[in-house]
């Protein structure tokens, strides 16, 4: 509706209009005179006003229309610059990960400043181990890992495996300590050591092998020839990521593949094996693992091999838990008291075709379960536990999954083919 137009009557208006007397609604339309009916006009004093007529725009009009322009044109550029700014930022940030997903040049050899001072900074984390099985009178030595204030030890399983006696040197005081096993993981070569009442001891910087790159350099160090005294250094570089080598343990007999290793040019030798692999800040970022008289390989000469540290971490934290899985023991170790010998398992963990299955027993100690059961050597032991036998790594494999005390039932065939069986307990011995 315009301003000036007439509204008409309004609601109320048309409501109250009056009826003519005369015809009533009811009758029909034709008729003349008073009889007909209409409804009332309002008279001229009763319609309403016309509205007056729009003057013209006052100075109070022209300044609201000028302040509201300028509002709508300051708010349409700042939403511009609003908008620009967040595209602006929104492709920073994309070049910002853009460049820290970009991968950054490796540098190149440390300098033998560089490595002096990096040996220097990790010798205070190192133990040598000294190991010595009182049965067989034989003697190792390794490289340990300082881990915790409280004398926590990373090293290889392979250093203290089948030992009756660990000791510990700590590099940074020279103090020796007697150290229990407190769990290890045959499978992935690693084993957890603990200190009795350390002084002293200092932690290694634990770093991250998830970002290890090809061609970074690295320094291997330890107790190389097991002679202690100064750790020998190794320094190289990386040639290779998730590697796999063949491993033989002589003393049981079975036989393992490590995998996902880091592969390193470097003259890692036996001795170094359990210490360090360290990046340029000095951080552990791989487990050394080396070849040794009962721990066979299958190494090539110049390069050498360590667990990424994540992976031995993560085993660590396992120990940590106390509870035994299927391939992390934790605790005393129980024992049959045998050596065997038998087929090699494949990396799918089967044996080779035509290969005779079982363990077959070489050696059975004095007064050991397995004297007391009656086995000798010959017989070839062909269950376990409930689970078949076809291998030394198998029987290990079963062993290790159980404790001293635990009762197992264990079948087996005599040299003269005869098939026997009976329950052994295990007792405490050696790692495994």
């Amino acid at each position: 509706m315009r301003d000036n137009e007439w509204p008409g009557p309004s609601l109320e208006q048309q409501r109250t209009y009056p009826v003519r007397s005369g015809r009533s609604p009811d009758q029909p339309h034709g008729s003349t005179g008073d009889s007909g009916w209409s409804p009332e006009r309002p008279s001229d004093a009763s319609r309403p006003p016309h509205p007056p007529a729009p003057g013209p725009p006052s100075w109070h009009d022209g300044l609201y229309r000028t302040v509201s322009m300028l509002l709508i044109a300051v708010l349409t550029v700042t939403g511009f610059l609003a908008v620009r700014q967040a595209d602006q930022t929104a492709t920073e940030l994309a070049r910002q990960r853009a460049v820290a997903a970009a991968p950054k040049p490796v540098r190149g050899a440390f300098s033998p400043v560089e490595i002096d001072a990096l040996a220097s900074k990790v010798t205070p984390i190192l133990v040598d181990v000294e190991t010595e099985n009182a049965n067989l009178l034989i003697a190792g030595a390794g490289t340990g890992i300082v881990l915790s204030p409280g004398g926590e030890v990373l090293t290889n399983n392979h250093v203290i495996n089948g030992a009756t006696t660990i000791e510990v040197v700590t590099k940074n005081n020279g103090r020796r300590y007697p150290a229990t096993v407190l769990g290890y993981d045959r499978n992935h070569d690693v084993a957890l050591l603990k200190i009795k009442n350390p002084r002293g001891v200092a932690p290694a910087a634990v770093g991250d092998s998830a970002g290890v790159r090809i061609g970074e350099p690295v320094l291997g160090i330890g107790n190389a020839g097991g002679k202690g005294g100064k750790p020998i250094r190794a320094p190289g570089k990386v040639t290779a990521l998730n590697r796999s080598i063949n491993t033989r343990d002589e003393l049981t007999g079975s036989n393992e593949q490590l995998r996902k290793l880091i592969e390193v040019a470097a003259s890692i030798a036996p001795g170094h094996s359990g210490g360090p692999l360290v990046n340029e800040a000095g951080q552990v970022i791989g487990v050394n693992t080396a070849a040794s008289v009962n721990f066979k390989t299958s190494t090539p000469n110049g390069v050498g091999y360590a667990i990424p540290i994540n992976q031995a971490m993560d085993i660590v934290r396992v120990i940590r838990a106390g509870r035994s899985t299927d391939q992390v023991h934790v605790g005393p170790t129980g024992v049959l008291g045998v050596a065997v010998s038998g087929p090699a398992v494949r990396e799918d963990g089967s044996i080779p075709p035509g290969a005779k299955p079982g363990a077959e027993v070489n050696v059975v100690g004095f007064d050991s379960p397995a004297d007391d059961v009656g086995l000798v050597e010959g017989d070839t032991i062909v269950r376990l536990d409930g689970s078949a036998v076809d291998s030394p790594t198998h029987l290990v494999a079963i062993v290790g999954r159980h404790g001293p005390g635990a009762r197992l039932p264990m079948e087996w065939v005599t040299a003269a083919g005869q098939r026997r069986s009976a329950t052994v307990v295990l007792v405490e011995g050696p790692p495994l």
